[in-house]
């Protein structure tokens, strides 16, 4: 994997410069049918892929949670392929609960990166690659980490121009404590308590077993 950290200067000088910008004509935009992302009716979640995916999944999730970056590290690309199929949505739903008790805001600022990106130009495997590399770089949290840092996560990953401005210029899109405390009061009803990953289909109702090595690859052969 190709450090990110290449086009960080990059980013940082366009977000300097940026105001109002045109987009080029001709640049690579998702095909129209194909999953998107979109934000889910409570404004609490972020689905990725088709509303009317067969496998329906809900993933709540810390940013700087180790075993959520371990859940993105052996499943991401699994996940990325059955979200391009079509097959397979995920509603991301972000807590923030490791901001209080390490006196940092930087999930917080992750969540707001992550509702930014949520837009008719983005395709699903688009987001969730971000979200992978968000995930792969849980080190941030340990710096002096700056919006230009996520800007350049970004750009790596592939979201368009304009978004990745505003994630590196720290454009506030939604009330990330607000969004914590919704998803929160949700995994207190599905698991009894606030922990992270926890993997929820929404059509069996159950939360699923992420232990199990094959867990994603089952589901998707039984759907």
């Amino acid at each position: 994997m190709r450090g990110w950290r290449a086009v960080l200067a990059a980013v940082t000088a366009a977000v300097l410069v940026s105001g109002c910008t045109v987009e080029v004509a001709g640049t690579a935009r998702p095909d129209p049918r194909g999953p998107g992302v979109a934000l889910t009716a409570d404004g609490a979640g972020i689905q990725v892929g088709f509303p009317d995916a067969p496998v329906q999944l809900e993933l709540f999730t810390e940013p700087q949670c180790h075993a959520c970056a371990y859940l993105q590290s052996d499943f991401g690309d699994e996940l990325r392929s059955h979200l391009d199929s079509g097959r397979l949505a995920v509603t991301y739903r972000p807590v923030t609960f490791l901001d209080d008790a390490l006196g940092l805001d930087y999930s917080a600022t992750v969540t707001n990166a992550l509702f930014t990106a949520v837009d008719p130009a983005t395709s699903a495997g688009g987001f969730q690659a971000f979200v992978q590399e968000l995930w792969a770089h849980q080190d941030l949290s340990e710096t002096d980490f700056g919006d230009a840092d996520f800007a350049a996560i970004a750009a790596y990953s592939g979201l368009l121009t304009r978004l990745v401005e505003s994630i590196g210029q720290g454009v506030t899109v939604v009330d990330a404590d607000a969004v914590s405390e919704a998803n929160a009061e949700l995994l207190e009803e599905i698991l009894g308590r606030v922990a992270t990953p926890v993997v929820f289909d929404l059509d069996a109702e159950e939360i699923l077993d992420i232990d199990d090595v094959d867990w994603l690859s089952d589901l998707m052969r039984a759907a």
